[in-house]
């Protein structure tokens, strides 16, 4: 009589449900929680889908394990639960019921013994594991290696580093993890790094895959708060510094023309192709933002230099003032600095909250602050072998060039002459100029690396 007197309970509760439950997003069968005065029951041996072990239940206690992570030793009559045989939580015995030889626990009371996140709203009650969410993933070449960093937003389980067959680089599983997307992947446009991809393999896994452009010798792991930092050592020497050359213009964007109708971007792009044959047997590596007639637009160009982690950056330029063709000389900007300005700049084009991602505008806000001296020092050298090669120097200006504040190395931007000076465009069209400017923006980046 007891037992139908407890069906006929169950099948009347269970009828007038006003919210679904999902457990890891999924839904669970209404026949495993009770809903009773605005509060919902769930069957504790339902959390076995998600691998915990139920054990021991009897009306007076059961257990709760999750592998070796999470233990709870629950005593509903006594109102207590201990938590990793360490800490011991109170509990009111009104938040259990006990049915069938089976236990139904209150959902914010099962989240908190099973370590679960708890949250519910107009559609329904949630019970998820409470897991580190990945943040974001970069790699970078430093003097001597390539780090690699993932950030989490907590302390994932562990993590585990196993190096791929088919190309060089490596898996690594990390758990505790989820991604808030689908999966993750970024293009690096270096020789060293080609990729990193992650992707959710199970409801508590991700893995992540570095995919390197070389061999590597052996890497070190490092693993710090909610940060897990791989540091790879490269068969091939890298600790070269690199120089991003950054030719304006392109395609269907000619820059300014001559009087003969000499280009912009053509003059621009033969100054960069001679500047990185002077210096392709110095201790220097040189990257083009382009090395054919092709437009990149301006944010892009600084995304390269960024993605290289470039130790400095030259945009080259030619200038035009087609009301008095007889002006001349060379111009040098480096990026123009407000610590507010530049930060709702950054903010705007990365879109990024100015409160939610407080912490990364302001780094970025440090990062090209810092840069602004050696941008002067670059601009400084630049107008001494100006000067040296009888070239007229015009100025040093400060600007808000758009390719100038998005890159986060030292930065400038040359302009190398008036093309609308018909001396000066003949000068370009016989080569003599571009084999000149090249030689002074070679020159100049060797001393400021000092390289001989």
């Amino acid at each position: 009589m007891r037992k139908l007197l407890i069906s006929i309970f169950l099948l009347i509760t269970l009828s007038f449900f006003s919210k679904e439950l999902y457990l890891q997003w999924k839904k669970v069968d209404n026949n495993n929680y009770i809903e009773k005065n605005n509060n919902v029951f769930l069957n504790i041996s339902y959390l076995e889908k998600l691998g915990y072990t139920i054990m021991g239940t009897s009306e007076n206690m059961f257990i709760l394990k999750l592998d070796d992570t999470w233990s709870a030793v629950v005593f509903p009559k006594a109102e207590v639960a201990i938590i990793n045989s360490s800490e011991s939580i109170s509990l009111n015995s009104e938040d259990f019921m006990y049915i069938n030889k089976k236990y139904f626990v209150k959902l914010d009371i099962l989240a908190k013994i099973a370590n679960l996140e708890y949250f519910k709203n107009s559609k329904g009650y949630y019970l998820n594991y409470k897991l580190a969410k990945l943040k974001s993933i970069d790699g970078f070449l430093m003097q001597d290696r390539l780090r690699i960093i993932m950030e989490f937003s907590a302390k994932p389980e562990r993590f585990e580093i196993y190096p791929l067959t088919a190309v060089p680089g490596y898996l690594i599983k990390v758990f505790g993890v989820e991604i808030p997307e689908v999966s993750f992947s970024k293009e690096f446009n270096n020789k060293f790094l080609s990729r990193i991809k992650a992707m959710q393999h199970s409801q508590k896994e991700i893995w992540v895959t570095i995919i390197l452009g070389a061999e590597a010798k052996k890497y070190t792991k490092l693993e710090e708060n909610g940060r897990i930092m791989l540091d790879i050592e490269m068969t091939e020497d890298f600790t070269k510094p690199v120089v991003v050359i950054d030719p304006g213009h392109g395609a269907f964007d000619p820059g300014a023309l001559g009087y003969l109708g000499t280009k912009e971007k053509d003059m621009a792009l033969k100054v960069a192709l001679k500047t990185k044959e002077i210096l392709k047997n110095k201790n220097i590596r040189v990257y083009l933002t382009r090395d054919t007639d092709k437009f990149i637009e301006l944010y892009n160009r600084a995304k390269i230099a960024n993605d290289l982690h470039a130790d400095l950056f030259i945009s080259i330029h030619l200038n035009s003032y087609l009301e008095n063709r007889s002006v001349r000389g060379s111009e040098v900007y480096y990026f123009s600095f407000s610590d507010d300005k530049y930060a709702r700049k950054i903010a705007r084009k990365e879109n990024l909250d100015m409160n939610d991602n407080k912490d990364i505008i302001q780094s970025r806000v440090i990062e090209k602050k810092n840069s602004i001296p050696e941008s002067k020092k670059m601009a400084g050298i630049l107008k001494k072998y100006i000067e040296k090669n009888k070239i007229p120097f015009r100025s040093t200006n400060a600007a808000e060039f758009a390719v100038l504040a998005y890159t986060k190395c030292p930065a400038v931007l040359f302009e190398l002459e008036f093309l609308s000076n018909p001396i000066v465009e003949v000068n370009f069209i016989s080569g003599k100029y571009v084999d000149l400017f090249a030689k002074i923006i070679a020159e100049s980046i060797m001393e400021y690396f000092n390289v001989k």
